[in-house]
């Protein structure tokens, strides 16, 4: 299959599971995104990468929920008129907004800790670099005066 139609195929499973999750009436759902869908390129398997914000018991109750709601959401997508077979959904929850935050936490506190301990600025002694010595030889040439200049200014016309 070509690249761009599996593309086009990928971004459509995206955009659907997002607006279906959301009519979902689960109670065990909670702040679900849906970051991402990677297909195989035999169109079978599809992972959907998602996030949630909460607790780590609401976080296991948003996948156990995901779970129960795959084969409901799979259905949903054969309905489609552009799938044939709709793909194999697994969910994959994706932790690189905790771990950005982790990331950010821990500079945020490095700049504080630089802010609150003043650093000694010890006098450093400026380098003092030893003067270049001259040229060995004068390379200065005498210039000699101009073509221009030895003609008197302007150039002389012959006449003829």
């Amino acid at each position: 299959m070509s690249r761009r139609r599996l593309e086009r195929v990928t971004e459509l499973i995206h955009q659907e599971i997002s607006k279906r999750i959301l009519l979902l009436k689960d109670p065990g759902l909670g702040f679900i995104t849906i970051l991402a869908v990677r297909m195989s390129p035999d169109f079978n398997q599809a992972k959907v990468f998602y996030s949630v914000l909460g607790t780590a018991e609401e976080q296991e109750r948003t996948r156990l929920a995901l779970d129960r709601a795959r084969h409901y959401l799979r259905g949903e997508l054969g309905k489609l008129e552009n799938l044939k077979m709709p793909p194999e959904l697994t969910f994959v929850r994706d932790h690189s907004a905790e771990e950005a935050a982790k990331v950010l936490e821990v500079l945020s506190q490095l700049q504080r800790d630089r802010e609150s301990t003043p650093s000694p600025s010890p006098e450093l002694p400026s380098p003092s670099y030893p003067k270049p010595a001259p040229p060995p030889h004068d390379f200065s040439v005498e210039a000699k005066p101009s073509v221009k200049a030895r003609r008197g200014g302007k150039r002389a016309s012959k006449k003829k």
